[in-house]
């Protein structure tokens, strides 16, 4: 009976090394060895399968002369270091060898359960749906379909996002509270909010723009089309919209500017008013020059010739004159007489003048007086009032009558 089984053993050997394939459970290997389950179907409790040699990890590392791609499978991590060829073994598994250190045989990772490191790009198309990063009430949303890209952060309390750059930040969020902000903090030397094209920025509220700068840096404040650098539209007739809220109409005059508006709205400045100048050219007096006064000509009153300069950007020259005389000669027919006294700028008649009538008992006397404004040119000139007769009645004409001042007084102000 032995020799029987022996050379079974023989016969089988010399078979497998004839044929180089082993089939297990399979007549027709079609590899080195193939193995085929014994109970391939069916609710057969029999054990199929290849049972990998198992052993612990200090065992594996003490392995010498491994061929590649020797097969085993660590169950234990408890002994032994990862260090040298067992430098891999971190934890129960299989483990290959490659010529160097034990290999874990690597499995596809889990995202819910597993780290893992991206190797290159990798890119996650969506197809239309929802990628939602959800942690209790907060999440984190990045949405892409058809018609909208977008990523959403929502918190029970804020949703926010940061960016970081070297140590520079700027976070946006929107707080419980309702108010959404905006801001950069850390090394963040400036915080830029426009376009890099020639598109205009607007500012809106309610749903309307407020405020928009224009590709050239025109401002406008209710206008979406501002013709100037600043360019306010408050939309309502006679008002302006600006408002200086320190700086009203009680506020104390210091030095500056004073500032007005031209027929197209623009604000501009307005030269500050000179300090008031005042000067004065008068004579005052009782004892006057007499002085001679016919039909024929035009004669000047002594003492009422005056020169006054008047700078550029002048006003005003108010004009006073008051003369009280007595008739000496009293020539034939006299009495009834009509004399007018004129005022004369630089030896032209104005419209300023005034006619009176001999009058008086004992003798004969009358009174001129009159006020006037002159608006006068940059430069020197000469003023002066002149007495004629207008109407004899009666009185030769050539002959003289004989004009004595008891009174006279001649201003002439400048007002700058």
């Amino acid at each position: 009976m032995k020799r029987v089984q022996l050379s079974l053993i023989f016969l089988f050997t010399n078979f497998v090394f004839t044929i180089a394939q082993v089939g297990i459970n399979n007549p027709s290997p079609v590899s080195t060895l193939d193995i085929s389950a014994k109970n391939a179907t069916g609710t057969s409790t029999d054990i199929d399968g290849l049972l990998i040699p198992r052993v612990d990890r200090l065992r594996a590392q003490n392995m010498s002369a491994v061929p590649v791609s020797t097969l085993i499978y660590v169950n234990s991590t408890a002994t032994g270091t990862p260090a040298g060829t067992a430098a891999n073994i971190d934890a129960a598994g299989y483990y290959y060898f490659n010529g160097t250190v034990w290999t874990k045989l690597v499995t596809s990772l889990n995202i819910y359960n597993s780290d893992g490191t991206l190797s290159d790009n990798r890119t996650v198309t969506t197809n239309g749906n929802l990628l939602n990063f959800i942690n209790g009430a907060n999440s984190v949303k990045v949405i892409t379909s058809a018609t909208e890209g977008a990523l959403a952060a929502n918190g029970s309390s804020r949703g926010w996002l940061n960016l970081v750059g070297g140590s520079a930040n700027v976070d946006y969020l929107v707080q419980i509270d309702g108010i959404a902000q905006l801001n950069s903090y850390g090394n963040s030397t400036q915080l830029s909010i426009g376009s890099t094209n020639a598109s205009p920025l607007a500012l809106k509220t309610n749903g309307i723009e407020r405020l928009t700068i224009l590709r050239g840096g025109n401002v406008g404040v209710g206008t979406a089309a501002p013709n100037t650098k600043l360019e306010i539209s408050s939309g309502t007739a006679n008002t302006s919209g600006a408002r200086f809220t320190n700086l009203t109409s009680v506020s104390p005059i210091s030095t500056g500017q004073t500032l007005g508006v031209d027929a197209a709205g623009n604000v501009i400045t307005v030269a500050n008013p000179s300090p008031a100048s005042v000067t004065t050219a008068s004579v005052n007096s009782t004892t006057g020059a007499s002085f001679n006064v016919n039909d024929t000509a035009v004669i000047m009153v002594p003492g009422t010739s005056q020169s006054v300069a008047v700078p550029t950007g002048g006003k005003a020259l108010f004009i006073n004159f008051m003369l009280g005389i007595d008739y000496g000669s009293n020539p034939a027919g006299s009495g009834s007489s009509y004399y007018e006294a004129r005022l004369y700028i630089d030896g032209t008649a104005t419209d300023c003048y005034m006619r009176t009538q001999e009058y008086g008992p004992g003798g004969y006397s009358a009174q001129f007086s009159f006020n006037t404004v002159k608006f006068l040119t940059a430069g020197n000139h000469t003023i002066d009032v002149r007495m004629t007769r207008t109407f004899n009645n009666g009185v030769a004409s050539g002959v003289n009558m004989l004009c004595i001042p008891i009174s006279m007084s001649f201003n002439a102000t400048y007002l700058n």
